[in-house]
């Protein structure tokens, strides 16, 4: 029976005759597509299971279960042949630049594009789909993106109590999303001015209301395998879900269904055997969710949403999961009457304003799966990334850990920080993001550390100086600064509003500042070995600084420090006591450098057109 704009009556179900419900205002959009065969030898077991709004097709019972639809097909499944087949594949990435093109075009700033405007949302979701196509709307658009994540995060405000950042309070589900954006743009999420994205999303102290937070936190640990030594028990936990039946949920629209079980796909290895690690995810995959893709694919080889077909929210989530599982999908069970599912590509001008890079990132999961190319969700493959970097200083010892006896070893894993380095085209934005503090400790440790054979003067111990700042709008540093780097900013006009300042090394020295404060003056007492000079709370500037040096070393050696003050810019080097900085302008500092050297020893050279004074007054 080919049924006509109207439903024809009696339809029969299960022996029920359908006269006494009106179907023809419920489905004739399902139904007139399709060829319904009946045959009373089945039973009660139907070639049509399909369910709608209970209370416009009030026939019930498992004929009408959720996200099961059952279709006979009739027509060709043969398998286009490999010119095709690249045909396709080449429509399909035309499909998803053109999308990204008219979702995000060359005017939009990575400031609007992480933060939105008052039309447009945009997201993270939009970002990451652009840079695992390899889209750019225009040069410098993933560096500004970066300036935008960081200010997201330091606007924040979350500090704890001694103002370090405080990974708690976020919304999880955002926080995942911005871990997906940041590490496909090369960045390293672990530390966006000075928070740990990653971090939040494994404290359990950012709840968030989104749905399906815990799957794209999965996408987000593993984008970059963050955490190597997890356990995987989530998708164990979403494999026997999924073999027993259930779903966490009562929405009927298969892109809900499917969504809730796509972090399993990335874990699929058709060659798993029993005992293997996910052989459960094979089975989940082999016996529910191919059949399941293949059952519920129209004749035009697009899926069925549970509303209608060619919708293209529920293609992008079924694309994304049978990319992610690399899933051949020119295999015949997925050829419906000679169309497969790249034959009619969605619009690019689909509109789904809560992530409207949904569809080139469907498409893109297909693509990376035929082109053997590292899964959508798997980040690895992006070659010049700052993480390579940072895993790299991890992995370098504590500084206070470094003798004479293992220095050989830091030495190797400061020359693997070097290789890593040397082998990466960063840009000047991915390099100003890496925290190169431990590193620099480390190479200043290992420089000082005498070998058991070297001649050993015992008057010139290894003394390394550390420090930072509490910076307007940005609060304390995460990482204190040693040996000439700097502390602070420049470029960005914010006020320095307090520092610590404390030694490492075998002498018996110490250190001591104080500073000039706006409306305070000089601080009455000297501050030591670590603690804060300046003012929490009270925004106010820092405008000098004193600093010396104490302890019966003392005599043995120099401090040197330097400052970066508004209108300025880097000033030379003051020592010993002496004041550096302004006096009567009102002018704030806005960076630092200290270093301590043996008695008589120079301090490091200054740029050229360096002003001649360390310190500057109006008074």
């Amino acid at each position: 029976m080919y049924p006509a704009s109207e439903i024809q009556n009696p339809l029969k179900f299960s022996g029920l005759e359908s006269q006494a419900y009106d179907f023809s205002g419920a489905i004739p959009a399902l139904l007139n597509q399709y060829v319904i065969e009946y045959d009373q030898s089945l039973a009660g077991n139907f070639e049509l299971t399909y369910w709608y709004e209970k209370e416009r097709t009030p026939v019930a019972g498992t004929d009408f279960e959720v996200n099961k639809p059952s279709f006979t097909y009739n027509g060709n499944t043969t398998v286009p042949g490999s010119a095709e087949q690249e045909a396709l594949i080449s429509a399909a990435e035309k499909l998803i630049q053109d999308s990204l093109a008219y979702r995000l075009p060359s005017t939009v700033s990575g400031h609007d594009a992480v933060l939105g405007t008052t039309g447009k949302a945009y997201g993270s979701w939009l970002i990451f789909t652009a840079a695992r196509a390899d889209y750019t709307p225009h040069n410098g658009f993933y560096a500004e993106c970066y300036d935008a994540f960081v200010q997201k995060y330091q606007q924040s405000n979350k500090k704890d109590a001694q103002g370090k950042p405080l990974n708690e309070g976020f919304d999880a589900n955002e926080v995942a999303k911005d871990v997906l954006a940041i590490t496909a743009m090369g960045y390293d999420a672990r530390n966006i001015g000075g928070y740990n994205l990653i971090e939040m999303l494994t404290n359990d102290k950012n709840p968030s209301e989104g749905y399906f937070v815990k799957q794209v936190s999965e996408f987000a640990i593993d984008s970059y395998n963050y955490l190597p030594d997890r356990d995987h028990a989530y998708i164990h936990e979403l494999a026997a879900k999924a073999l027993a039946g259930a779903v966490s949920h009562d929405d009927p629209l298969i892109d809900m269904y499917i969504m809730e079980f796509q972090p399993i796909a990335a874990f699929y290895d058709p060659n798993a055997k029993e005992g293997d690690a996910f052989y459960d995810v094979k089975q989940a995959m082999e016996t529910v969710f191919i059949p399941y893709f293949s059952r519920i694919q129209g004749y035009t080889g697009l899926f069925y949403s549970g509303i209608d077909y060619n919708n293209a929210w529920s293609n992008a989530q079924s694309f994304i999961m049978l990319g992610t599982g690399d899933i051949d999908i020119f295999q015949s069970a997925f050829i419906k009457n000679g169309y497969s599912m790249l034959d009619i590509l969605t619009d690019k001008n689909k509109s789904f304003s809560a992530d409207e890079g949904q569809i080139a990132r469907g498409y893109e999961a297909l693509v990376r799966a035929y082109s053997n190319e590292n899964k959508l969700f798997d980040c690895t493959d992006v070659s010049n990334s700052t993480i390579k970097v940072n895993n790299a200083i991890f992995a370098l010892p504590e500084v206070s850990t470094i003798t004479s006896a293992n220095k050989a070893a830091a030495q190797k894993g400061l020359d693997a920080v070097d290789t890593v380095l040397k082998s990466l085209n960063l840009t000047a934005s991915q390099k100003s993001s890496i925290d190169m503090s431990k590193y620099n400790a480390v190479k200043a440790k290992v420089a000082g550390t005498t070998d058991p054979t070297d001649p050993v003067d015992p008057t010139l111990p290894t003394v390394s100086c550390l420090y930072r700042t509490h910076i307007q709008n940005d609060g304390w540093e995460t990482a204190f600064k040693s040996n000439g780097e700097m502390s602070g900013t420049t470029g960005r006009s914010l006020r320095l509003e307090g520092i610590e300042i404390k030694l490492e090394g075998d002498s018996d020295l110490g250190i001591q500042y104080k500073t000039h404060i706006e409306n305070i003056g000089w601080e009455n007492a000297w501050k030591a070995n670590g603690g804060m000079s300046g003012t929490k709370g009270q925004s106010l500037r820092l405008e000098a600084i004193d600093i010396q040096l104490t302890g019966a070393d003392a005599d043995k050696f120099d401090v040197y420090y330097r400052v970066h003050a508004q209108n300025f810019g880097w000033l030379n080097w003051a020592k010993n006591g002496e004041s550096s900085g302004t006096a009567g302008f009102g002018y704030r500092l806005e960076g630092i450098k200290i270093v301590v050297v043996p008695k008589g020893e120079t301090p490091p050279a200054v740029e050229a057109g360096t002003n001649t004074l360390a310190f500057v007054s109006n008074n």
